[in-house]
């Protein structure tokens, strides 16, 4: 699956927990979805990854804002673009813009009808249809298809953003004395009384700024999805490779008020009828076709010097690795023994598996092509050009030493960055906890609690709906070693030091580390409903303070207080380093349009369809076909498994009009630049039709989000015949297939 999937696809998680109410200055970012996940770990560096090359130097490179469509527009019309730039991005007509949406903040999608019928990932769909699935009537194991309207299934938590317009502000916001208030009311000015929702993005590291304004439904309806062994056919095995059978969508529907305006849920709600849909293609695609994907990829890094590569590399990254094995280890083991809590964990041991493989890939990736080196020999020619001029050097002269040194200095506190906001955040109970850390400050002042404690309240019910205690005290076991094992001493939570963690020894099948966690389970209130409700009946700051879980929280809040002024530190001197790094690359190259890196706002890259050679095979296809998903069969197997209705289909080629020659075409590559927040970009002709929808990227291409090799890196779309053959042959929802304009 597509990075956050990246990666982004889940509502309300329970394993990444911020603060609720945060203590001050206890900077955190909460994670609302772990398909984000990899935007938070990113975000929490600060910087980005600059390759210096043109808008024409490779054809496939780039995530553009739709405004500047006539500044690519003849380059893509040289691979077989028929569109117009007005085609593509309009604000007095309608053009594909608005045709593309975001799901939740961590996926992309097309709309299809007139109806408002959206395609976007089965693993963007895929808490959705966790929510609405028991295990009487599992929609993740069964798949599900509404036969009418009325079957269609609300979506609570679910919204999709269509883009109204977007808009340069950068001169008013750089002209501004106070350059954050200004874009607050550039966008409040925008979104008139409520009617829109809208932002300010600022791009190369805050030299550009782009309003965008946002319709957001909130009426989302699971119209149909296939069963999770279709959705995610090769499960891990086959996630970030090619070639590739996986039938990554599912089918959801966007509701309006009667006015075809954003409403809350309601009955007398009807299907929006968008200004523009996808027409859907069943021509197929050949070598060398033009292809442009759609969509709001979430973060790329392009303009990293290559001490912050270096650090990612050798020690943020690993981290990473490290801490997600942990956590998904523990997660497996637990959802193996129980079907209830398969369920509950599923969308999130999904998202973060894939948050795993990526930073392996990324590392490994590192190794084998070398671009640390290419980036190397890139800032020679940087240092080559300042030197040339006594003006550039004053300006620029020692950025990249200093890069250097900021980096070196500072790889053992981002190390501990990582250990805090990945392991010491993993117990599902700490984003509850931090609710009482905020109680306590009152408390401790005397002062009035009520707001508080009422807000608290509140939560409760909410966290112990489907808490899972016993599962939460072995990720707090796996949390306390990894903290305690892998960092130094200086680092250290205090609660290691406590007598309570000091009197416990190894005990046969129970560290030390599964005594302290099962400790702190047994006696704290955030593990307990009647505990924590007993307790806000009647707070007392005694009570809370001897409290084993509050002394963990406490432990942590420390932690990172102890390190929090170095972090500000590192931070504010990246920003101005990186700020006027990218100011001296686009000097340099003055003759080149530079594209910003992704930021979850509204983007479109261009391509052609074509395969790739790695550096020991040759993939000379660039589609797959139905006869490989049959080889790959494993009855019974969770990733392999074909059920059984699918594989007659496929053995009887009973096709309908969606195969060609007899053969039924499953997912193709082309050289689309994409990312996370790309998993269900519509991969689009040179006509402007749907001819498949992006899911991932090849193994090769993990390293694009710092480094983009058009050698190399390739997106996967399912194909979009297998999807419409989903729908119609297996899911027997022909009602869908009328729907759509098809074109053969």
């Amino acid at each position: 699956m597509l990075r956050f999937n990246q990666n982004g696809q889940i509502s309300n998680p329970q394993v990444e927990k911020g603060l609720t109410s945060p203590p001050e200055n206890f900077k955190h970012y909460k994670i609302k979805n772990l398909k984000m996940l990899k935007n938070f770990i990113l975000k929490s560096v600060l910087v980005s990854l600059l390759f210096i090359r043109s808008v024409f130097s490779f054809a496939d490179e780039g995530m553009w804002l739709p405004i500047y469509a006539d500044v690519i527009s003849g380059n893509m019309q040289k691979l077989g673009c028929k569109l117009k730039p007005e085609d593509i991005y309009n604000i007095n007509h309608s053009s594909l813009k608005d045709a593309i949406v975001q799901v939740g903040d961590f996926c992309s999608g097309e709309i299809v009808s007139d109806k408002g019928l959206l395609f976007t990932n089965h693993h963007c769909g895929f808490d959705a249809i966790a929510g609405l699935s028991t295990p009487e009537k599992n929609h993740l194991v069964d798949g599900f298809w509404a036969t009418t309207l009325n079957d269609e299934l609300p979506a609570q938590g679910l919204t999709v953003s269509i883009l109204v317009h977007m808009q340069d502000v950068t001169k008013r916001v750089n002209e501004a004395e106070d350059q954050e208030l200004e874009k607050a009311v550039i966008a409040g000015e925008a979104e008139e009384d409520g009617k829109f929702t809208a932002g300010v993005f600022s791009m190369f590291e805050g030299a550009e700024h782009y309003l965008m304004v946002y319709r957001v439904f909130r009426d989302i309806r699971l119209v149909g999805t296939p069963p999770e062994v279709v959705g995610k056919f090769g499960g891990d095995t086959d996630n970030w490779m090619w070639p590739r059978h996986t039938c990554d969508f599912s089918v959801f529907r966007i509701y309006a008020g009667k006015d075809n305006e954003p409403a809350d849920y309601s009955s007398e709600n009807v299907p929006y009828k968008p200004a523009h849909f996808l027409p859907v293609s069943l021509k197929g695609m050949k070598e060398g076709d033009f292809t442009m994907t759609f969509g709001y990829p979430g973060q790329t890094d392009r303009f990293l010097a290559s001490p912050a590569i270096e650090q990612h590399i050798n020690s943020n990254y690993p981290s990473y690795v490290k801490i997600l094995e942990a956590r998904l280890a523990v997660m497996k083991t637990e959802m193996d023994a129980d079907q209830k809590t398969n369920l509950a964990m599923a969308a999130d041991y999904a998202s973060l598996a894939n948050s795993w493989k990526y930073f392996k890939g990324v590392v490994e990736g590192a190794g084998s092509t070398g671009f640390i080196n290419t980036k190397q020999e890139q800032e020679k020619a940087f240092t080559q050009w300042v030197e040339q001029d006594e003006t550039r050097k004053k300006e620029y002269g020692n950025i990249l030493t200093e890069f250097d040194a900021l980096y070196e200095s500072t790889t053992e506190i981002k190390k501990l960055e990582k250990y805090i906001n990945v392991a010491a955040f993993a117990p599902a109970f700490t984003g509850y906890g931090f609710q009482f850390y905020s109680l306590r400050e009152l408390l401790s002042k005397k002062e009035d609690t009520a707001p508080l404690v009422e807000q608290i309240q509140a939560a409760t019910g909410e966290q112990f709906k489907e808490y899972l205690a016993a599962t939460d005290k072995k990720m707090l076991a796996m949390a306390l070693k990894l903290m305690h094992d892998d960092l130094p001493a200086t680092q250290q939570l205090n609660i290691f030091n406590s007598k309570t963690f000091l009197k416990l020894k190894d005990k046969p099948g129970k560290n030390v580390y599964d005594q302290y966690a099962e400790l702190i389970g047994t006696k704290s209130i955030f593990f307990s409903d009647k505990k924590a409700r007993a307790f806000l009946s009647k707070p007392s700051l005694k009570k809370l303070d001897a409290d084993e879980g509050m002394k963990y929280i406490l432990s942590v809040v420390e932690l990172y207080q102890m390190s929090n002024m170095e972090l500000y530190l590192f931070e504010m001197q990246n920003e101005s380093l990186q700020k006027n790094y990218i100011k001296a690359q686009r000097e340099m190259y003055p003759e080149k349009f530079f594209y910003p890196d992704a930021n979850s706002c509204m983007r479109l890259s261009y391509g052609q369809v074509k395969p790739y050679t790695t550096r020991d095979k040759e993939f000379k296809t660039f589609y797959t076909h139905h006869y490989q998903i049959l080889e790959k069969e494993k009855p019974g197997d969770p990733e392999f498994d074909v059920p059984k209705k699918l594989h007659d289909l496929l053995v009887g080629k009973d096709f309908g009009q969606y195969s060609k020659n007899d053969t039924l075409n499953i997912c193709l590559i082309s050289g689309n630049d994409i990312t996370g927040g790309n998993s269900g970009s519509p991969l689009i002709d040179g006509e402007g039709n749907l001819v498949g929808i992006a899911f991932d990227g090849n193994w090769e291409s993990m390293i694009s989000d710092l480094y983009y090799d058009p050698n190399y890196a390739r997106t996967i779309s399912v194909d979009i015949r297998y999807v419409l053959f989903m729908i119609d042959k297996f899911g027997g929802c022909k009602r869908l297939i009328d729907e759509l304009v098809i074109k053969s």
